[in-house]
C-alpha cells in the first residue's frame, strides 16, 4: 500500500461514523459504471416501493432481525 493511501485511510478512519459513510458511499459509487446506475437505481426504487406496499397492506410478516438471525443459525446447524 502506498504511503499516501495509508495516510488517506488513517484520516478517513478518524472521521465520525456519518462522515465515513458518506466517504464510503462516494468511493463505492465511483466503482460503478455511470451508464448502469440510473437503471439499477430505478429498479431498486420499484422494488422498495413494492415491498413498502406489501408491509402497509399487511401482506408480509415482519420479523425482528435478532429472531431472523436465530432462525438462520438454527437452520444452518440442523
Amino acid at each position: 500500500m502506498a504511503p499516501d493511501t495509508a495516510s488517506l485511510i488513517r484520516d478517513a478512519l478518524a472521521l465520525d461514523a456519518d462522515q465515513r459513510a458518506v466517504v464510503a458511499n462516494a468511493l463505492l459509487e465511483s466503482l460503478h459504471d455511470a451508464g448502469d446506475t440510473g437503471e439499477v437505481d430505478a429498479a431498486w426504487r420499484v422494488e422498495a416501493t413494492r415491498r413498502l406496499a406489501e408491509v402497509r397492506a399487511g401482506a408480509v410478516e415482519l420479523v425482528d432481525a435478532d429472531e431472523h438471525y436465530a432462525r438462520l443459525r438454527a437452520a444452518l446447524t440442523a
